[in-house]
């Protein structure tokens, strides 16, 4: 069965719209370094359903900035501005420091959960906020009834946008679960990946999961969408359909709700 991403995103919109009628009214700026056509249509997504749901936009696109100092003092200017929140899209241009200026962004205004502080915060569960990714795994989980306790699970890379989060999410909730990154050998992951119950993946490899990989009745979460043939594609083959008892389709999967997911930080 394939997951129906765009039905979930709006159900959970429609949620974020009441939501929104009991706060005051928030303001939210997408910042783009470099001159990135792809970064540049993620934010028209994102901006497209956060004025839809009635969130304010400000876009600050700095096309001109090479180095993290310029970066930093730019963060640092719209950290003083009444946003609710600020998301950097990623990647930054090259050169310049990711980790740097992702912790600019002030904690109570990190909405994707990137900093340091507001990432540490989660993964002690210090606050609730949690990063829109791992959160949209959570209601693929819920709308589907899958259940996580005493399930294999593996985790496909330690990214800073997927892997990474799902798995704070996963240790959060005191959930065992296995990761394969770029330093797991070959062996050991076609091991982990043929005993799995749940894989999510996030390595950003076109179709690097065939179905001889995986086992009949696996659950395949694939959140890592990459450019082919100038399509956007996931991880995993769409083959593996055949075999999975639930996947999520790229586009229009886990994507859109990631999407919604990020919004509702916001309040």
């Amino acid at each position: 069965m394939l997951v129906d991403g765009k039905k979930i995103a709006k159900q959970l919109e429609e949620k974020l719209v009441t939501e929104l009628l009991f706060s005051a009214h928030k303001k939210v700026c997408f910042v783009v370094f470099g001159g990135n056509a792809a970064s540049a249509q993620f934010v028209k997504m994102k901006s497209r359903v956060a004025e839809r749901v009635g969130i304010v936009v400000e876009i600050e696109e700095y096309s001109e900035i090479k180095t993290t100092s310029d970066a930093v003092a730019t963060m640092r200017s719209l950290a003083k501005r009444d946003y609710d929140g600020i998301v950097v899209q990623l990647p930054l241009a090259k050169g310049i420091d990711t980790r740097k200026v992702l912790d600019e962004i002030p904690p109570l205004k990190d909405i994707d959960v990137l900093g340091t502080i507001a990432k540490d915060s989660f993964a002690i569960g210090k606050i609730d906020r949690i990063p829109p990714v791992a959160k949209a795994v959570l209601e693929i989980f819920e709308s589907y009834r899958v259940t996580v306790k005493e399930k294999k699970i593996v985790v496909m890379g330690r990214g800073l946008l997927v892997g990474e989060p799902v798995h704070l999410m996963l240790k959060r909730m005191k959930v065992v679960h296995d990761i394969v990154d770029i330093d797991t050998k070959e062996k050991e992951k076609l091991e982990l990946l043929a005993k799995a119950d749940i894989v999510i993946t996030g390595m950003g490899v076109p179709h690097s999961v065939h179905p001889d990989m995986i086992k009949k009745g696996v659950v395949l979460i694939d959140a890592g969408t990459s450019e082919q043939g100038g399509k956007l594609v996931g991880d995993i083959d769409p083959a593996c359909e055949s075999k999975a008892s639930l996947m999520t389709p790229v586009p229009g999967g886990v994507g859109p709700i990631t999407i919604v997911s990020l919004l509702r930080n916001l309040i």
